[in-house]
């Protein structure tokens, strides 16, 4: 590979740094285009999982072409230009989200309230596309992109003994996800995202200096073009957001536009979707009804006949302030305000109207609602919950949304354990179909001490929230247990079950063909090994499914123990590379296992962490030996089938096969976590057990064609 790469940057062209930094951007690329797709196509956001799969998928298949002398990767700048570009192409179409009766989505803005006009971008933004078009689109460029660096990767393998080469790409992958955190952490922009990932590559490919120049032009040319999809929004670690002044509003009642001398406050929006609005709603003379239907919503959790007994205030989902600025209005004087986003706080510290973050009476918490209901000792006379929803997914491994373990029994339990005596909660939520309106009930009925009242602003028309009361009781209160059964049933979110948005327990259409389109493209894939190769290694494959899965439920697990975070989730994915990483030091320095005796390990560690409950570690008062603990039995059965996983790949004469195998392995894993809809999350971890006594007995089977010959270095 000497020759064209003359011209190269020297010091990067050895072959151990060409392996490392490449491993870092294709961890870094995977993380960006998650994020920047997700940002630029509304319908992404909530589907990002598609995006890890299909990396997935493009590495294991791009590993399977190693062996062929044509290098895909010479183009990989061109493609992940093109993988920059698709995000502002797409997300300016007009789409929506599948139709579905089973599953809820959000789309629109409440009453009266437009669209942001400043998001309204090119000419084609009048123009329609089917949601299955935009997601089939997002995958094949993406998997196209992965491909390339699949193959990069096995052909770098290739001059290395397997463990070796491994170790080292998993090193690289290390400092690709703590990279991307870290420009995360301060808030960096999408432009400087793409010009570190492409100096990255840059670093690495083996241009001529003519090359060099043609790809600079573009690669300026690119950055350039975004920033108009960029600069005017800023970017948390969470979301895209846009703000806008609110000047304007459609009178309901006239089917007119009502415009205002002096804008009533802010429009925020988030991945392009509606979110919420900073309104200044202190009373007024000739207030429009839009102003009094919000703050009728805003202040009935303060309404004088909610009597409770003297104390603080728990206000979750505080976002932008509306809520916090009630309570101000109202007269409480000890507000503790959680929200997850530090972004939307210091947009509501500098833009609300009414300045609640800046009142000595408030404190900030930023946190994961139902982190901060197991972390805090206070109880409190009232527990709010604003607008608490999620515009995206808790995390890229899974289907569950931000804000999927807020709305679940075991959430409100605890909620029910923060407050005092005669304590109430005020739930408000845009229930917007009579499944999710009934499930909200049900929820509050089966934890709290009375019959959930509710009411809606139903004067002027224009809030869209139901507000859900209920509280518990003092200590004597003969009413208790009066509460009528009477009410439709639906099924209650657990922490096992936590989807909110999801009718029953089944699966909607679209996720089952996803679910078989990414089978037969995995199937399809062998196609590109010779006649007599056409097969995948059994025990590499079951084991790629088995890691998706533990990586799911570790997510899941450790979610319930600290928060759906981004930082927890970072910390876990750093913490499983690390993890593999230690596992081949481990490798390097032992004889021949007895693997019988490491699967065996494995099994049962995977049986521990499903028959440990997640409450039973919460009770351990040491926050230190809670996450000791949480290490060895969530995170075990990582370093356990990393240790199976380096001695195969010892003497594995086939990497690019065995690494191929492993990652589309991970692509079943990755449609099976979709089952979770129907069986519950604690099934992933049986079906991991499932998928590795598979990879055992397969591995048994096959012994003796496992070849001893090692590579040379």
């Amino acid at each position: 590979m000497k020759g064209k790469g003359s011209g190269g940057l020297s010091v990067f062209q050895r072959p151990a740094i060409q392996l490392f930094l490449c491993g870092t951007a294709c961890l870094f690329w995977e993380l960006v285009l998650i994020r920047w797709l997700g940002c630029t196509i509304r319908l992404v956001a909530y589907y990002t999982n598609f995006i890890l799969i299909s990396a997935f998928f493009g590495l294991g298949t791009g590993a399977l072409l190693a062996r062929y002398s044509f290098r895909t990767w010479r183009f990989i700048l061109t493609a992940l230009y093109l993988s920059i570009l698709i995000g502002p192409v797409l997300g300016n179409f007009q789409h929506f989200n599948p139709s579905s009766p089973d599953e809820y989505t959000w789309g629109g803005a409440p009453a009266g309230v437009l669209p942001d006009p400043s998001l309204q971008g090119a000419w084609w933004t009048r123009r329609h596309l089917p949601y299955w078009l935009i997601l089939a689109s997002v995958y094949l460029m993406n998997t196209g992109v992965f491909l390339m660096f699949g193959q990069w990767l096995g052909s770098l393998f290739q001059r290395f003994r397997p463990l070796k080469a491994y170790t080292i790409e998993i090193g690289g992958s290390i400092v690709g996800i703590l990279l991307f955190a870290a420009m995360s952490y301060v808030n960096s922009t999408p432009p400087m995202w793409f010009l570190v990932g492409l100096f990255l590559v840059f670093c690495i490919m083996e241009l001529t200096p003519r090359e060099r120049i043609r790809y600079g032009v573009l690669t300026a040319a690119v950055t350039i073009s975004v920033i108009p999809f960029s600069d005017p929004f800023l970017w948390s670690r969470y979301y895209k957001i846009h703000i806008s002044p609110f000047t304007t509003i459609l009178d309901t009642q006239h089917q007119q536009l009502v415009h205002f001398d002096h804008p009533i406050g802010l429009h925020l929006t988030v991945n392009n979707d509606y979110h919420q609005s900073l309104l200044d709603l202190r009373p007024r003379t000739n207030e429009h009804p839009f102003i009094q239907s919000w703050r009728w919503t805003y202040d009935y959790p303060y309404h004088p006949d909610a009597a409770v007994p003297s104390g603080s205030v728990l206000i979750v989902g505080a976002g932008s302030g509306n809520d916090v600025s009630a309570a101000l209005r109202n007269g409480e004087t000890a507000i503790d305000a959680v929200e997850i986003d530090p972004l939307i706080v210091e947009v509501g510290t500098r833009h609300h109207p009414e300045h609640p973050y800046t009142d000595p009476r408030v404190h900030v918490v930023i946190d994961d609602a139902r982190s901060f209901f197991i972390r805090t000792k206070q109880q409190y006379a009232k527990v709010v919950f604003g607008f608490l929803d999620s515009h995206t997914l808790m995390s890229s491994f899974s289907s569950l949304r931000l804000d999927n373990f807020v709305y679940t029994e075991e959430a409100m339990e605890r909620v029910k354990e923060l407050l005092l005596p005669g304590g109430k909660v005020v739930l408000t939520f845009a229930a917007n179909t009579d499944w999710l309106h009934h499930r909200m009930i049900g929820l509050l009925d089966r934890v709290f001490d009375y019959p959930t009242r509710f009411v809606t602003e139903s004067v002027y028309g224009y809030s869209n929230g139901v507000v859900y009361v209920n509280g518990k009781a003092p200590i004597a209160d003969p009413s208790v247990g009066s509460k009528s059964l009477t009410r439709p049933p639906s099924r209650i979110p657990t922490d096992n079950w936590p989807f909110l948005y999801m009718k029953e327990a089944a699966l909607p259409s679209h996720y089952k063909l996803f679910m078989a389109l990414v089978t037969l493209m995995g199937i399809a894939s062998l196609l590109l090994l010779p006649p007599g190769q056409r097969r995948v290694k059994f025990p590499y494959f079951f084991m790629g499914a088995g890691f998706f899965l533990i990586e799911t439920s570790n997510v899941v697990s450790l979610s319930l123990l600290y928060g759906s975070t981004w930082i927890v989730n970072v910390a876990v994915f750093t913490g499983i590379l690390v993890l593999i990483l230690l596992g081949n030091l481990t490798c390097m320095r032992m004889a021949q296992p007895r693997y019988t005796l490491l699967f065996i390990l494995v099994f049962t560690s995977v049986l521990v962490a499903y028959f440990t409950p997640t409450a039973l570690l919460l009770g351990i008062g040491s926050r230190t030996l809670r996450g000791l603990l949480a290490i060895v039995i969530f995170l075990g059965p990582v370093y356990l089938a990393s240790l199976i996983f380096g001695h195969l790949i010892k003497t594995e004469p086939q990497l690019y096969r065995a690494y191929g195998s492993n990652l589309l392995g991970a692509v079943i894993g990755g449609s099976c976590e979709y089952l979770s809809v129907i069986t519950g999350l604690k099934s992933l971890l049986l079906l991991t057990l499932l998928f590795y006594l598979s990879a055992f007995f397969t591995f048994l089977a096959g012994r003796r064609q496992i070849t001893t010959a090692a590579l040379p270095s």
